[in-house]
């Protein structure tokens, strides 16, 4: 049996001379999530306007615009570079690398980590009064995350290139792999996370507050093997395989392969959170928000 009302989030029938929106009741809760997420997708030209606007609107105004956050990465590696490179006495040929692709992948993990557990608190004003799909607000999350990290790969490329660092397509490639990796686990992780986020508020503090922490155990600007016998600390943090995948082949780190293997583990955990999650509770979010 299908019932009719103006439902955020419902599915959509144009005529000529109004929308209206179906909701039906019979359905499951998964029909209900993958209609959502389908159209979501569906609006690729919405997607990027979300994106475009939720960046540059952060700079609007200034002279230098987006590449702010190319320089204050810059000098966020310049100075851990040199300051830990001294403490450590490192090679800084080697460790500058090191910590400017440390750095880049860690903002990409952890912007997405924090967004994603206000993800749908911070856009409830919105789909609460209009339809438009809930999972859209957590692609659009990913893709800020994502062009800001298109930006600090300025920095990157400039390190690789001044250090006299030459990857060869095939390390590219793999490295380019383990990003996918990170973002397809970013998301259905995202979209888990912000769902409970919207029920219980404490969420979004639990995650910051973990995150810092989670910070000084994961290899960012330091090497595991200075741990000793404690390296067990980053054999079992998800967060220092999921920097391998992409810092490793790059570098030609040691256990990549493993990494993968591990990243790989838990991407699966993650998309099947996101999934069920998502998927049971997704009728839900208008009313908690």
């Amino acid at each position: 049996m299908s019932n009719t009302s103006i439902e955020p989030n419902s599915r959509i029938s144009h005529n000529e001379k109004s929308p209206v929106y179906y909701f039906d009741a019979s359905s499951s809760r998964y029909d209900y999530a993958l209609e959502d997420l389908k159209r979501a997708f569906a609006r690729p030209k919405l997607i990027w306007s979300l994106i475009r606007t939720g960046f540059f609107t952060r700079y609007h105004g200034t002279i230098l615009g987006g590449l702010w956050v190319t320089a204050t990465t810059a000098l966020t590696v310049s100075g851990l570079a040199v300051l830990y490179g001294q403490i450590f006495g490192a090679d800084l040929s080697k460790y500058f690398p090191y910590v400017a692709v440390g750095i880049v992948v860690w903002g990409l993990i952890s912007t997405i980590i924090n967004d994603g557990a206000s993800v749908f608190l911070a856009a409830s004003g919105t789909f609460t009064q209009s339809p438009i799909p809930k999972s859209l607000f957590v692609v659009r999350a990913i893709g800020i995350a994502a062009l800001g990290f298109c930006y600090k790969l300025i920095v990157i490329a400039v390190v690789v290139f001044a250090v006299g660092l030459r990857p060869s397509l095939g390390d590219v490639g793999l490295s380019f792999l383990g990003l996918l990796m990170v973002v397809w686990t970013g998301f259905w992780f995202a979209l888990g996370i912000g769902t409970i986020g919207t029920r219980f508020r404490d969420v979004g503090q639990l995650t910051a507050a973990g995150l810092t922490f989670a910070f000084f155990v994961t290899p960012v600007f330091w090497q595991a093997s200075r741990l000793g016998e404690y390296q067990f600390v980053v054999q079992y943090n998800p967060l220092a395989h999921f920097l391998n995948v992409v810092r490793g082949p790059l570098l030609g780190l040691d256990g990549v392969m493993n990494s993968f293997i591990w990243a790989g583990g838990f991407s699966i955990l993650a998309t099947v959170f996101g999934v069920v999650t998502f998927g049971y509770f997704a009728r839900r979010l208008c009313y908690w928000s």
